[in-house]
């Protein structure tokens, strides 16, 4: 298998912001755009990779995931995502979904998904579920094309999420789901609250940013969030990146200033006070304890 090191960029540079979604064949005959367009260095909304043939070693915030012929691997918004490694007769696609206006839809629907897979990104496909993904992405390129219709951006936005039903569908597969319950106005906003720090909490870590984001007071969305969850906003916030800082210092060999700086912090001092006062010991200490 081949190893790169490859620069880090963002998929949706250079497209003005009413783009939501991106398909890129992925080949060895092709390989610039697996080496390039598929680990932007911040996903706006949610992105997947499917393997149709050979195997790839891919990265989602410096955790290694081996992913072979139907298999699929979903990265959550804000991931870091880099290939690794692949095999010469490696293909398959990556789609991106930036998703900032569709969450409006169903904001509960990119919350479960979230749920479901930020600790396991990696799903084997059938035959049939690949056929149902494919499907859908060629409606939607489909549709993109028809930008003069007055209903553009609803179609665009409702066959994304019926996109996400069907990865839903595929994860959740032999799980016994509970019936949906009509949601209150507070659990809404919940929910929008989660989608937004999973996709900021690496560069915003107050709370009048996502406040302001939701168009309300800190205040308010500080009673929401704890009515709601029992843990305060800034509690949730916290969580998001020391769970992603401990995840770091166990599986990568990024020195702790490099992860200060992946993690937006303005020194590295400043980052090991911010980890030892929510974990109780330095990152040093805590990476010797994992090890």
């Amino acid at each position: 298998m081949k190893e790169h090191t490859v620069k880090v960029v963002d998929s949706f540079e250079g497209h003005d912001d009413e783009a939501v979604f991106k398909s890129i064949v992925l080949t060895a005959d092709n390989p610039l755009s697996f080496d390039i367009y598929v680990m932007p260095q911040k996903i706006h909304g949610m992105g997947l990779c499917i393997c149709q043939q050979g195997e790839a070693v891919i990265s989602i915030d410096k955790k290694q995931y081996p992913i072979r012929q139907h298999d699929m691997v979903i990265f959550l918004p804000g991931a870091v995502v880099q290939p690794v490694s692949r095999s010469d007769d490696f293909a398959g696609c990556a789609l991106m979904l930036k998703i900032d206006r569709v969450i409006d839809v169903d904001p509960s629907m990119g919350v479960q998904l979230y749920l479901a897979v930020r600790d396991q990104p990696c799903v084997s496909l059938t035959e049939q579920d690949m056929q149902a993904i494919f499907e859908v992405r060629d409606l939607i390129q489909k549709k993109i094309a028809y930008s003069d219709n007055p209903y553009y951006k609803e179609i665009i936005e409702n066959l994304i999420l019926n996109l996400f039903y069907e990865i839903g569908a595929i994860i959740n597969r032999g799980k016994t789901l509970e019936p949906r319950k009509t949601r209150s106005r507070q659990e809404e906003l919940f929910e929008k609250f989660l989608y937004l720090v999973a996709t900021y909490y690496r560069t915003h870590r107050d709370l009048g940013f996502y406040a302001e984001q939701m168009c309300l007071t800190p205040k308010y969305l500080s009673a929401i969030v704890k009515l709601v969850s029992g843990s305060s906003a800034t509690e949730c916030i916290n969580r998001s990146v020391i769970r992603n800082a401990k995840a770091l210092l166990e599986t990568s060999q990024l020195t702790v200033q490099q992860i200060a700086d992946y993690l937006n912090f303005p020194t590295p001092s400043f980052f090991g006070q911010y980890f030892k006062k929510h974990v109780g010991m330095t990152p040093k200490e805590y990476r010797m304890q994992a090890h």
